[in-house]
This record gives structure tokens, sequence and C-alpha cells, in this order.
């Protein structure tokens, strides 16, 4: 299944895509409820976290939910007044985060043998993961603004492979590390590389400063379910920038494989439903090239099986914001 959260107005919500459709799923699993055909759900499903956190019964009544909604689509689609309200057209909705404030967002560096090169030449590979942690105020959506301020001349993007985690768990053998994973989706780390330790007498890298800022996690446009991708290690990642080609290799040169990174990271932390690993980015950054982004530079990620998501950059003054 692909998942999106979606805005209408002032009405935030999410549920199934299907061709050019979003089946609202909080709505429909009401109507289906009504007719006594769908499991228990104990808790909400206001939001794609707290259905994750339900497990196999959530994923069931979703199941449900898609093939109802397909036959809605085919039995009334040359009728559209008929369709019902919780079918919304992509094409009229605003693409969210697919998830909203995740409890973490943890993201690798230097996980592809290429972006390692790129960096430091020809020596040693990582022997450990190098993990940093991205606020979700950084996250943003489809089509929205990555902001940077007048003063920003190293302005970089990575096209990154994000796991979203779907089961709750701590010390995770690496054999069971699957089982935690909900599904997949894009996220493109942006970078301030001017922190990135040259102007520190001890070459120390800032890296608050450097990924931490808001808007520096375009995140999207879906997460896809993790039965819906056959190897996600063997995925093709490509980046534009104006249309350009900046970025594209296979996920097979990741050094730390995925069930690796949940198993080590469980180590040190819980990890939680709608938690967010993303597992690093391959060469062609702005950071090798030089070639940094600009102010109006549009930015395209692909990931093959989970679709394509699109932001732009905007050089805005600092104003105070309160509230």
């Amino acid at each position: 299944m692909k998942l999106a959260t979606y805005q209408i107005g002032d009405e935030i919500s999410w549920g199934i895509v299907w061709q050019e459709k979003i089946i609202d799923l909080p709505a429909a699993a009401k109507i289906i409820r009504e007719k006594k055909t769908s499991p228990e759900i104990k808790q909400s499903l206001a939001d794609m976290r707290n259905f994750l956190a339900q497990g196999n019964q959530a994923f069931a009544l979703a199941k449900k939910v898609l093939t109802w909604g397909k036959k809605e689509i085919k039995i009334k689609e040359n009728i559209p007044s008929r369709l019902p309200k919780c079918l919304k057209d992509i094409a009229q909705v605003k693409l969210l985060p697919p998830i909203l404030n995740p409890p973490k967002i943890m993201c690798l560096a230097r996980n592809y043998v290429s972006h390692v090169r790129e960096v430091i030449g020809d020596g040693p590979l990582p022997v450990d993961l190098l993990v940093f942690m991205k606020p979700s105020t950084a996250l943003i959506g489809q089509g929205e603004a990555i902001i940077v301020p007048p003063d920003c001349r190293e302005l970089d993007h990575e096209i990154e492979l994000a796991v979203i985690i779907g089961r709750k768990g701590r010390h995770i053998p690496e054999e069971k590390a699957m089982d935690h994973v909900a599904g997949y989706t894009i996220l493109n780390d942006i970078s301030d590389r001017e922190y990135v330790g040259k102007n520190d007498p001890n070459r120390r890298v800032n890296w608050f400063f450097m990924k931490a800022q808001d808007t520096f996690a375009p995140l999207g446009p879906y997460l896809v379910t993790k039965d819906e991708i056959k190897d996600p290690h063997n995925l093709r990642l490509r980046l534009w920038v104006n249309g350009e080609l900046r970025q594209d290799s296979q996920g097979e040169e990741m050094i730390f494989k995925i069930p690796y990174i949940i198993s080590r990271i469980s180590r040190f932390v819980t990890l939680e439903p709608g938690d967010i690993i993303s597992t690093g980015t391959p060469t062609g950054t702005s950071f090798s090239t030089h070639r940094y982004l600009k102010d109006g530079d549009v930015l395209e990620c692909e990931i093959e099986g989970i679709g394509r998501l699109k932001n732009f950059v905007k050089v805005e003054k600092a104003v105070y914001r309160r509230g």
C-alpha cells in the first residue's frame, strides 16, 4: 500500500493512495464500521503514527478499506457526484510529510561507498554507524520551500531512503529487525556545509547547525509499506536540480544494511512506531562538486517504487515569530 498524509484547507487527514485518489482511511473506516464488517481498532486512526502503533489489526482494516475504495471508484468514477466524500483527488490536496511529529528522526552519515569516497577520498570505510538527529521542525512535505537565510552560501542536497518504524523494540536482533519496519519513504537531507568545520581550528563539524535547521528534511511524498518493496537495498535513487540529474545510484552500495542499522541503533535507544531512520546518500552532492544550491532552485528526488518528492529553495530574511 501507498499511504499519504494530506491537507485540504484547515483539515489534515491521511489515507491510502490509489491511482490519482486518496481514500481517506479514518473516514472510510467509519463507513465500513457502520456496516459492522471491520476489525475492532482500540485506538485512534487520527494520524498515521497511531495507525502504525496498532500493528497487524490496523493493516487488516486498511486492506479492507482499499478493497472497498477500489470498488467505489470503479462503480462511480463516471459519476463524480456519487463518489463518497472520503475519496479525494490528489491534485486537489496538499501532501504533507507522511509522518507528522515523529518521535525521532535519525540519519546516517557516510553510509554509501561512493559518498565516502567523494568526501574523504581513498581512506578506510566506516567501521560503525555515524548517526545524527534532526528535529521534527525540519520536516516539510511535497512542494514546500526549503527556507534559508541570505548568508547561506553552501546549501547541499542528499537524497536518501528513509525507513519508517512500525513496531516498538529495544535490543532488536538483526534477524528480527525487518519485523519492526512499516515501510519506506524519501528524505532529502539538506545541509548547510559552512558548518562542516572549515572555520573551526580543530575541524569540528557542527552537526546541529549544519543539519537541524527548520525545513532541512523534506519527506515524502508517500509511505510505501514494506510488502510493496521486494529489496530496499536494490532501489534506484535519483536527484535532479532544475532538471539536471545530480545524483544517480543504487541502494546496494550501502555500507551498513537496514537490518544491521536497526539492530545497532536499538542497542542505544528504544525504537517506536513513527520513528524515521534515513539510511544515507550516494555520490553527487554539492559538497563534492561545489555546485551549491541557490534561491529558486527546484529539487526533485525519486526512488523507484516510492515516488517523486519535489521542493524548492527560498532565501528569506530572518523575522521574529511568536506563537
